[in-house]
């Protein structure tokens, strides 16, 4: 026997999936005339009903006999034209119903009857044609209303003995559909998805919307945390730190800077031949402040050593960026952390991981070094296969070197190498360096062109937020290597 309570369901909600976009930054035709919460609301998924989805359904359907048969009746009629429209921070993805190229009409046809009853919110329904206009390049557009339960009741918006036989389209009325979209996506980055009613960001006004809203959760939304449960630390003595660290980071005048004599090699450096340990150990989750302030961020899942970027892909396959300086996938931090704190189901149903693969444990924000660095460069130090991932135990000399570095050291994911960030330039003619450590292990230095999968765990006793100047180092590494 059939399950048809268990398969409609499924149904449903496989069709519900279509009609969100939990991506921060994007933004659905059919959804922008709602009100802000219920803007909010729609966009990330947050009403289940299945009374909605079924009556959804239901209409569209029909609206799709109703654009099939207008197409085959009206050969120039173009149906579902696709539209992705940038407007920098925010976009507008949308399937204008019927578009006539040849009058330039872009049309919305709707088949309802719902709560309207044949008094449809036609201001929002307007918001959403302005964004189709948009996306066509069209001044003229039109609202078509067919009754669900009487086709033959066809309702035209404007009507046709109006003055005018068409919407016109308004400009002002669009920059302010871009504006409520860019106050979603600011609210979003601040707050993250909401998990329950009280973290939505937004109040209820007086719209019907609003007046019935009911409202089903996703899965917790995963912060970015250290592994044990609680939220990343980001304290306000670290942030108190910023104007020192400006400093500290800034740009050292290159005529300032001269190249170390073997001497002063062993002085900067000051490496012991020794077989002593220390012991670095983690103590928080923790991306620096100087590195969150860069446009260098793209994702990665933990696993392969690749960078990833779902905004320039739409997929969560590799990215490209080594092959030309004119691809850049980076952007600010905030977006990398934004895809990383989605649920990972979220994650693969907008941006697929590869077929074939199983699905990564998470998805984390990474640091992916420019091609064309600024003075002084972001440096990336790897040292390989250099800890006890048990006991935390280094040998001196890599401890000494992590010391003089002095910049915010990490755990790797195998927890048994570190990285260090620094600000400075390898000597002139060394496009990245790599030596074999005297007692264990190995490092690695590169100032341009390179992707790092961090972890972001950082090593006790190390800067939280310190991203220092250290080409003297750097170059004293090199020399005595």
């Amino acid at each position: 026997m059939i399950d048809f309570e268990e398969q409609i369901s499924s149904i449903l909600a496989a069709d519900s999936d279509d009609l969100y976009e939990r991506d921060p930054e994007t933004f659905f035709a059919a959804h922008i005339g709602f009100c802000p919460r219920q803007l909010y609301v729609n966009k990330l998924g947050l009403s289940k009903s299945k009374t909605y989805w079924g009556k959804y359904r239901a209409s569209r359907l029909i609206q799709d006999y109703f654009e099939q048969q207008l197409s085959d009746r009206n050969p120039t009629l173009e149906t579902e034209v696709s539209l992705n429209i940038d407007e920098g921070p925010v976009r507008f993805l949308g399937r204008c119903t019927l578009y006539d190229p040849a009058d330039e009409i872009a049309y919305v046809l709707k088949v309802r009857n719902g709560w309207y009853k044949f008094s449809p919110p036609i201001d929002r329904h307007l918001d959403q044609l302005h964004i189709y206009m948009q996306g066509l390049g069209v001044e003229q557009g039109k609202l078509v209303y067919v009754s669900k339960n009487d086709l033959s009741d066809i309702r035209e918006w404007p009507c046709p003995d109006a003055d005018s036989s068409a919407v016109q389209f308004d400009e002002s009325r669009y920059e302010q559909l871009v504006t409520k979209a860019k106050r979603i996506r600011n609210q979003i980055w601040t707050h993250g998805i909401a998990t329950s009613e009280a973290e939505i960001p937004l109040e209820k006004c007086g719209c019907y919307f609003c007046q019935e809203e009911s409202l089903a959760f996703p899965d917790a939304v995963r912060p970015m945390s250290d592994g044990s449960g609680e939220p990343a630390l980001d304290t306000s003595e670290n942030r108190g730190c910023m104007a020192e660290e400006t400093v500290e980071t800034g740009v050292t005048d290159s005529t300032d800077r001269t190249s170390s004599t073997e001497a002063e090699t062993r002085d900067l450096l000051d490496v012991p031949d020794s077989n002593d340990t220390r012991i670095l150990d983690v103590d928080r989750y923790h991306i620096p402040v100087a590195l969150r302030d860069l446009d260098i961020w793209v994702v990665w899942d933990g696993r392969s050593k690749v960078a990833l970027a779902p905004w320039q892909a739409d997929t969560m396959y590799p990215c490209e960026w080594a092959a030309s300086k004119d691809v850049n996938p980076r952007r600010g931090f905030q977006k990398a952390k934004m895809v990383a704190e989605l649920p990972l189901r979220e994650i693969h149903r907008a941006w697929p991981f590869p077929d074939g693969e199983d699905l990564p444990e998470a998805v984390h924000p990474a640091v992916l070094l420019p091609h064309d660095p600024p003075d002084p460069p972001l440096s990336f130090v790897d040292f390989d296969d250099v800890r006890d991932p048990e006991t935390g135990e280094v040998s001196d000399e890599v401890a000494t070197l992590v010391d003089a570095l002095d910049g915010y050291t990490e755990v790797s994911q195998s927890g048994t190498g570190l990285h260090v960030y620094v600000r400075g330039r390898l000597p002139e003619g060394v496009g990245a360096f790599a030596t074999a450590l005297s007692q264990r292990g190995a490092l690695e230095i590169y100032d341009h062109a390179r992707f790092t999968g961090g972890t972001w765990r950082h090593v006790a006793g190390t800067p939280l937020d310190k991203v220092p100047e250290a080409t003297d180092i750097l170059e004293a590494i090199v020399s005595q290597y």
